[in-house]
């Protein structure tokens, strides 16, 4: 997981370097996982690329790990401009977007709630406006 959530960081860097602290807390835990490396980068990277464009000028993302109770948890938090309560309801909808036009298609969460699904996974996201964001991920083992 951490090599996959790694790769994503390399390929997003052109996107946030100078701008964005990347804070890594991964876990010290040996653990087995058994998924779709490709699937899970497809959702990791499409969290960590909406991460990144929520914030505007300086910001910081966070990514922990964890391990409890047999499931694999994974935290992305961002300092970004945040999802009002009244549409964070509607983020995993297929073509859901708040950007504008041209600048998304609304598939990229819908893409990582599927992705998730399909390892019994499950995908929560908390948001204060004007604070930032905070996906939880939950895999188990």
């Amino acid at each position: 997981m951490h090599a996959i959530l790694d790769d994503c960081l390399l390929i997003l860097r052109n996107q946030y370097k100078n701008r964005i602290e990347i804070r890594k807390q991964y876990t010290k835990v040996p653990y087995k996982f058994k998924g779709n490396e490709g699937k899970l980068h497809q959702a990791f990277l499409n969290i960590l690329a909406n991460a990144d464009q929520a914030i505007k000028d300086k910001g910081v993302i966070t990514i922990h790990t964890d391990i409890r109770n047999n499931v694999f948890q994974i935290t992305i938090s961002d300092t970004g401009q945040g999802i009002a309560n009244d549409i964070i309801k509607q983020i995993f909808d297929p073509f859901f977007t708040t950007k504008d036009p041209g600048k998304g298609t609304g598939l990229g969460l819908s893409i990582a709630y599927d992705i998730i699904q399909e390892h019994n996974g499950l995908i929560k996201f908390e948001s204060t406006v004007g604070e930032g964001t905070k996906v939880v991920i939950f895999l188990p083992l």
